[in-house]
């Protein structure tokens, strides 16, 4: 048996455990694999100020530690790396509770770090509980709440629950994808400097392997808490652990070295950044290039080339000594520096003076096209663009891979775009008629005679013939090509009924949902196909307005198509269209999503007022209820 498998045996036990048995059989289990520098038991912490912390199931302490044999559960706080609270069943309550007694400890009193070590005074805090009783993402959200009013100094380190997942935090470096944990620096160790990292709450669908995973979180720090420790290697315990994460919220450091939440208007579905501009030499060959980036109260500098970030900083003075520079695989990022936006600008301009380089804008471009007027706090634009593109990140995380999807999904909404204008604009039009007849602006009588001095049969019929073409190009060419690249073939749904009838019937036998839904999908999709077709046979689909003197005013009778009145007909076909395309596309990257996450469906009051998106993305196991495709009768903005 590998140690991934003897750690993940001992997870699955703890999964199993009530209460009495939790905190001795995860001291067993970690007793086996920490080594000999360091013991695990059942204690509290106890400070040189003499104030000692609540009890925890597991305080891990280098072995060598003094303890007091009048009480041997209390252990020098100098020797804790480590405390563990556990609990069977985990609910808001008891997490909590928690949440206190960690943060209690990591207030105890520590000896510095000796100048010149590379070692940590951190004492690391987890919760380990076997099940829960509440969707990981709940804890999830109120760690979120939790830490927003608690020092991050005093924020636990790990969340996790023996049969479903763990919530911890990751690393993340600008215009990169998360790159590692986050393990909290010794204490002082951010007084110099202050790093330009996200630290991103993270969930990840471990199943039964969390203890795989807290047990490789802890060897990690337990290495640097005491670098002579003889230690098994972390990486060879998470040989089987899946690999998914969803992070949930971001931080940043702030100059005084505090974690505070990335403003909202930082995030990527938000912010645009400026773009870089080129160093050159005096021949015109690109060096460099070079970015300014707001953080908290100050910013970090970007550099990507062949010139080295530090010989840049000079130029800015006193404030470069601030930190130094981080090294990634192409970009060199600044530690985040007391600097805003003009600052930036004057230490460009006063580095073109002082060097033979030229700095200038980037002769390139991009094109920012209005989409539409309206923001994501609009539910079709929430939903149908944010929303499904959050979903097929899930999906397809590296962007190199979301091409074919983004081309495809482009052309879906494109032409829903264009019949939603053009449902808009038969309402319009008809609406404008109809009050301009009510009112008596455009009836003129003449004795018996009635004039009607306004017609709008020819602009109607074309605004219908632009309704019936995009919304069949969404739905009959647009959500075919995208289905069969996600492997969902329904083309099926555009046969003749006999056709369609053995398609559905195959499908019912493995997608008995889905099955049901294009079943009721085809009574709604069937009038519009036909009327589109019948169209391009020049076969008159829309009736002619009627009108009718009615006292002393005249009414008209609204032209029909496939049966209904034409506003009727645009607006319910145009509704089902949108929840056919939000639906069957959530259905479609629900199926390819990685182990261990499905997605799920906000209920309307607890969807955000600046982008209420219908569907997130949440763990399969343990985490909230997964989402079911389903015909529903409701409007789109009901849904």
């Amino acid at each position: 048996m590998s140690i991934s498998e003897d750690v993940h045996q001992s997870g699955q036990d703890l999964a199993g455990a009530d209460d009495a048995r939790l905190a001795g059989m995860l001291n067993d289990a970690l007793g086996r694999f920490i080594g000999n520098h360091y013991k695990a038991i059942p204690g509290c912490v106890i400070d040189r100020d003499d104030r000692k912390s609540q009890n925890f199931a597991s305080v891990i302490h280098e072995a060598s530690a003094s303890i007091d044999p009048t009480d041997l559960r209390a252990v020098p706080a100098d020797a804790v790396a480590a405390v563990i609270d556990v609990c069977d069943e985990l609910d808001l309550e008891n997490f909590r509770a928690a949440y206190g007694r960690i943060a209690d400890a990591k207030t105890m009193k520590k000896a510095a770090v000796p100048k010149g070590e590379m070692k940590t005074n951190i004492t690391l805090g987890v919760l380990l509980a076997a099940r829960s009783a509440v969707p990981l993402e709940v804890i999830g959200e109120e760690l979120d709440r939790l830490n927003a009013k608690t020092p991050s100094s005093q924020w636990p380190d790990m969340i996790a629950v023996a049969s479903t997942g763990v919530i911890n935090l990751g690393v993340q470096f600008p215009g990169e994808s998360i790159s590692g944990d986050f393990l909290p620096p010794a204490e002082g160790a951010l007084s110099n400097y202050t790093p330009p990292i996200y630290v991103v709450i993270v969930m990840r669908p471990t199943g039964t392997y969390a203890l795989n995973k807290v047990l490789a979180y802890l060897l990690v720090h337990l290495g640097i808490f005491s670098p002579e420790a003889k230690l098994p290697a972390w990486d060879k315990i998470l040989e089987d652990v899946p690999k998914t994460v969803m992070t949930l919220t971001g931080f940043q450091y702030n100059l005084k070295g505090d974690l505070v939440p990335v403003p909202r208007q930082f995030y990527n579905d938000r912010y645009l950044p400026p773009r870089p501009l080129l160093i050159q030499d005096q021949q015109g060959n690109v060096l460099s290039t070079i970015q300014f980036m707001p953080w908290q109260d100050g910013g970090t500098i970007l550099l990507r080339g062949k010139l080295p970030l530090e010989g840049l900083l000079i130029f800015l003075g006193k404030d470069a000594l601030r930190g130094g520079v981080i090294r990634r695989p192409d970009l060199q990022i600044s530690h985040v520096l007391p600097i805003g936006p003009d600052d930036f600008n004057e230490f460009l301009k006063r580095f073109q003076r002082q060097s033979n380089m030229i700095v200038r804008n980037d002769p390139g471009h991009f094109v920012v096209q209005k989409l539409a007027d309206e923001g994501t706090r609009s539910p079709f634009m929430a939903r149908i663009f944010l929303g499904i593109l959050h979903t097929r990140d899930a999906v397809f995380p590296d962007p190199a891979t979301r091409e074919e999807f983004d081309k495809l999904y482009d052309f879906v909404t494109s032409a829903v775009s264009s019949a939603r204008v053009a449902s808009q604009d038969i309402t319009r039009m008809w609406d404008q008629h109809a009050h301009k007849l009510a009112s008596g602006e455009i009836v003129r009588r003449q004795g018996p005679h009635i004039s009607i001095e306004e017609s709008i049969d020819k602009d109607l019929r074309k605004e219908v013939e632009s309704f019936l073409n995009a919304a069949t190009r969404a739905l009959k060419t647009g959500m075919q090509n995208l289905g069969k690249s996600l492997s969902v073939d329904i083309s099926f749904l555009f046969k003749k009924p006999d056709t369609f009838a053995k398609g559905v019937a195959a499908l019912e036998k493995t997608e008995p949902a889905l099955a049901e839904y294009l079943r009721r999908t085809r009574l709604w999709s069937e009038p519009l196909l036909t009327s589109r077709n019948d169209m391009e046979h020049e076969t008159e689909v829309l009736s002619r307005i009627t009108y009718t003197p009615t006292g002393t005013s005249v009414t008209a009778g609204e032209p029909v198509i496939a049966g209904a009145p034409v506003t009727q007909f645009v607006s319910y076909t145009f509704d089902r269209l949108i929840c056919f395309v939000e639906e069957f596309t959530a259905h479609c990257l629900q199926r390819r999503m990685p182990p261990g996450i499905t997605i799920t469906e906000l209920a309307p009051a607890d969807r955000l007022a600046d982008a209420p998106e219908r569907f997130r993305v949440t763990l399969a196991i343990g985490g909230l209820p997964p989402w079911r495709i389903g015909f529903h009768a409701s409007r789109f903005d009901e849904t």
